[in-house]
């Protein structure tokens, strides 16, 4: 018996997948072993990746996300690896670094102080990535990860907005 009578697919018409690159499949994950030799070469594949992606508008902005979030988790994890991710959904750009910064005993008070301290850090991007429309945020990895999760959101017009900044 062959594995494939055991999938409801089989035999049906098989979905080819894309062909080249496009807005629609832009879904990538890095792993960074971390250090700030990371930011230069984690900004020139962003580049790369989003002006692959017909998304070159968005490609200045996106790459400076990146090496902002990135740079905020090197700080506060040195020497650890981080994870960043890019993506493109529903006409959004989203930019995602996770690292492995420890949790803080809730009853310290160290952990939204710690969250406070850290957003404090991301202020200018904030006040960039605000201007063009999109939000910058951070929160505790949610289960199973461990550490914390740095975002950016931005539609595709904020392209055009922060080039006329």
């Amino acid at each position: 018996m062959s594995n494939n009578a055991l999938c409801s697919t089989a035999g049906s018409a098989r979905i080819a997948p894309p062909s080249s690159p496009s807005r629609h499949n832009l879904n990538y994950s890095f792993g960074l072993p971390g250090g700030a030799y990371c930011l230069g070469m984690a900004r020139s594949a962003v580049k790369g990746v989003l002006n692959a992606h017909g998304l070159a508008d968005l490609a200045e902005l996106g790459s400076l996300a990146a090496s902002e979030l990135l740079g905020n988790a090197l700080a506060f994890t040195p020497n650890r690896g981080v994870s960043l991710d890019l993506r493109w959904r529903f006409g959004v750009l989203r930019v995602t670094v996770f690292d492995e910064h420890p949790e803080h005993a809730e009853s310290s008070g160290a952990g939204s102080a710690c969250r406070a301290y850290r957003r404090e850090a991301l202020a200018t991007l904030e006040a960039v990535v605000g201007r063009c429309g999109g939000v910058v945020g951070i929160a505790a990895a949610e289960k199973p990860l461990s550490g914390s999760k740095l975002w950016v959101v931005v539609p595709g017009e904020a392209g055009k907005r922060y080039a006329a900044l």
